[in-house]
């Protein structure tokens, strides 16, 4: 698909839902992670940014061994997946707090063209979890 009529339909259907109803997880301690498999789903113009951006991770609803990888989203679209030592720690807690929450992510590092998202450690997560009422191990 041309980049040009990429952008055109995300600015069409891209943000079809409002982020005011998920879990902001931007103000908890994070590491910043490489965002796996994103080869084919976003464009240039996405990679020559370096600036911040929000991400949206889902939890994933595949079967087998995809059942929990978790999807980080950019604009109403899947943009690539955490790691498997990431998605593993992150798919429980997130699908207690409703499957998906809003994230700080960035831009490749100079040299790369993979994107970079901030994730919240296992203690933050847990606290966050029992700050919201919600259990999460």
């Amino acid at each position: 698909m041309p980049t040009w009529l990429e952008h055109l339909c995300h600015s069409l259907i891209g943000r079809t839902r409002s982020h005011d109803d998920l879990p902001d997880l931007r103000v908890l301690s994070t590491s910043r992670e490489d965002v796996a498999r994103t080869y084919y789903v976003v464009d240039d113009p996405e990679r020559r940014s370096r600036d911040d951006r929000l991400y949206v991770l889902r939890v994933g609803r595949g079967h087998g061994s995809r059942a929990h990888d978790v999807a980080v989203h950019s604009h109403g679209r899947v943009i690539g997946f955490l790691s498997k030592g990431s998605a593993a720690m992150l798919a429980e807690p997130l699908a207690r707090l409703g499957g998906a929450a809003i994230v700080n992510g960035a831009g490749p590092r100079p040299g790369t063209t993979r994107l970079r998202v901030d994730l919240p450690t296992a203690e933050a997560m847990r606290s966050f979890a029992s700050r919201s009422g919600r259990s999460a191990r």
